[in-house]
């Protein structure tokens, strides 16, 4: 018999290739079995045909399941590097016929979710039809990304191994307070007189203070601090004190006069926001598309 040929077919044949997978994924011929829609016997059968075409056994059964052996080790890995290199490929061509499809799952900390990308969302969505968006919130920026991650957003790196960045600009903050505020305790002229006022501060962003054209850092200090952007815009809409917040945050209420700005010209944003995605030699469309949209929002 020609051995070559053997392999080749053994590698030829998807089926039991796929079949294969399924069991070293899942230690299991019923699992597998139950996610293939066959009988596990059946499972069993292509396992024991494709180690007989093989010549090698891959898979030893012991009294705590399955275990795959180190020629299964091997050729498992193999199979999961030519099955990404096939879904890269399939990714690529399909972009190329069709453009940006299918699902963009976006994760952010829930300031820049609601606060920044929501909005932006909206916008992306409707200049890519074929694309869908999911957005998951986490906490703070420190969370680790959850599976099927395609882009973390984040104001710091998060803590990932085989992530790329892409800078896409300072988050452009604002100082501002209700008008309610300010009639009771004035407007402060100059940066250095926020010391004497209630300023709201967010501690998980600017717990040393406010940046500020040729003053640096001036210290504030208030009644009330929260580690939410969200948070703070009610408390200060509510007339309680001043906030330094993204400007994005407040857009409306701004516009509305909810809330005034000051110093416009001299208020600094130190702060860089990010977007986050796994090393990869081709980028789906779909996420390629959403870094370019991102980085001319806010770039």
């Amino acid at each position: 018999m020609d051995t070559t040929r053997s392999f080749t077919a053994a590698l030829r044949d998807l089926n039991k290739l796929n079949t294969f997978v399924r069991v070293a994924q899942r230690r299991s011929f019923t699992q597998a079995a139950a996610e293939l829609r066959t009988r596990p016997s059946v499972v069993s059968k292509r396992m024991k045909e494709l180690e007989d075409v093989l010549g090698f056994r891959l898979i030893n059964r012991s009294t705590h399941g399955l275990v795959l052996t180190d020629a299964g080790e091997g050729l498992f890995r193999h199979c999961l590097q030519m099955l990404a290199r096939l879904d890269a490929y399939v990714v690529e061509r399909r972009d190329l016929e069709t453009g940006p499809f299918g699902t963009l799952y976006v994760q952010a900390t829930s300031d820049l979710a609601r606060c920044l990308l929501a909005p932006l969302l909206v916008a992306f969505v409707n200049d890519h039809p074929g694309v869908r968006v999911a957005l998951a919130e986490v906490p703070d920026a420190t969370t680790t990304a959850g599976d099927g991650i395609d882009v973390i957003v984040s104001s710091r790196k998060p803590a990932v191994p085989g992530l790329v960045g892409h800078d896409l600009g300072a988050i452009r903050h604002v100082v501002c307070a209700a008008p309610a505020y300010f009639e009771k305790f004035g407007r402060a002229r100059a940066p250095a007189d926020l010391r004497d006022h209630n300023c709201l501060v967010n501690a998980a962003s600017a717990p040393k203070g406010w940046p500020f054209v040729g003053a640096r850092l001036v210290a504030v200090k208030g009644s009330l601090s929260s580690s939410s952007n969200a948070a703070l815009i009610a408390m200060a809409l509510a007339g309680s004190g001043i906030i330094r917040v993204p400007h994005a945050a407040v857009e409306a209420e701004l516009a509305a006069g909810t809330l005034e700005a000051i110093f416009a010209k001299s208020t600094l944003s130190h702060e860089r926001i990010g977007a986050y995605v796994a090393k990869s030699k081709h980028l789906p469309a779909k996420t390629a598309d959403f870094i370019q949209f991102l980085t001319r929002a806010l770039g």
